[in-house]
């Protein structure tokens, strides 16, 4: 390839996507609290696999396919980096201390060379300008949000990373992005009812997949099947929990059995659950006309459900992922 077959190859493969400005922001949010971007870049990108090439090397006696990958690679996750730093600032997590922007030459430029030994040849550089994310050159983690709840409660991406829960349907994902989202407005008794909604689409999965199992186990096909249709049906949020709960505390021991050995997860697990799903549910109910609270929906009651709800998540859907990975 000649030197503009290069430029061209490098650019094709360049992949700016959602997953990897998660892992910025979650590398970021690691770091310590006053972060020098260009250092914190650089160490970034050396933990994915492609640290900046100081000079592309086109000859016949050099691999040239590993310095294409390598650089736009690089470019990649120095795009992810420095959208997931604008992304913490616009959240309230990061505050800009610098005045300078980074990149510091305004451009973005990776050198290239045909000279190898003592040949001739020639050396310049190829520009990247397009993909250049201006970004302050040093951030420090703000301290207005509130530490003690977390930095996760205000921003969607952060949230569901931690939650991993790759296995949920997408409406329950989107119901705890709309969570987050309003919560972060000060929107409270919207964020709990979608955090309930999230929570509702929950248990009826993991219900589903513990039926599944057994159906595809030979065992009460029938009530099995009718269970089924139970929990999509129009019965309430509170029958659908019970009949889950139900199912999983009367078998875990023989039907369920090798689902509860690998997840250890007991019905006093669930049961836990549902107290807070309970919560969560009579949260909700604000929703209603003339509805009664016992305790009103404010910042500390709506972060403390929400920080609560990681954990939960995270236990339905291991238990789901098991049952499905098993029948």
């Amino acid at each position: 390839m000649n030197i503009h077959q290069i430029e061209k190859e490098i650019k094709d493969r360049i992949l700016i996507d959602q997953h990897k400005v998660i892992v910025a922001k979650n590398f970021i949010m690691n770091e310590g609290d006053i972060i020098d971007v260009a250092t914190s870049l650089d160490k970034f990108t050396k933990s994915q696999g492609y640290p900046l090439i100081t000079e592309v090397v086109v000859h016949e006696s050099v691999s040239i396919e590993e310095q294409i990958q390598q650089v736009s690679g690089y470019i990649s996750w120095y795009v992810a980096f420095s959208q997931g730093i604008l992304d913490l600032i616009h959240s309230g997590y990061l505050n800009s201390i610098s005045q300078q922007l980074y990149p510091y030459s305004g451009n973005l430029y990776i050198r290239w060379t045909t000279v190898v030994g003592n040949s001739g040849g020639m050396s310049s550089s190829w520009s990247f300008n397009e993909y250049i994310v201006f970004v302050p050159a040093k951030v420090k983690k703000s301290l207005v949000r509130g530490q003690e709840h977390g930095f996760t409660l205000f921003d969607v991406d952060l949230f569901i990373s931690n939650l991993d829960i790759n296995n949920a349907h997408v409406e329950v994902i989107e119901a705890l992005s709309d969570a987050i989202a309003c919560f972060k407005k000060e929107l409270y008794r919207p964020s709990l009812t979608m955090l309930g909604k999230a929570a509702e689409g929950a248990w009826i999965e993991l219900g589903l997949s513990l039926t599944d199992y057994a159906i595809a186990k030979g065992i009460d096909v029938e009530k099995n099947n009718q269970l089924k249709e139970k929990l999509m049906g129009q019965d309430s949020f509170v029958y659908k929990v019970d009949k889950v709960i139900s199912l999983y505390s009367s078998h875990y021991k023989d039907w369920f059995n090798e689902i509860r050995l690998i997840t250890n997860i007991q019905p006093v697990h669930l049961q836990e659950i549902r107290i807070w799903t309970d919560v969560v549910r009579e949260a909700r109910n604000a929703i209603h006309f003339g509805a009664k609270l016992n305790s009103e929906n404010n910042y500390e009651k709506t972060a403390m459900i929400l920080l609560a709800s990681i954990s939960h998540f995270k236990s339905l859907y291991y238990l789901k992922q098991v049952a499905d990975d098993l029948k």
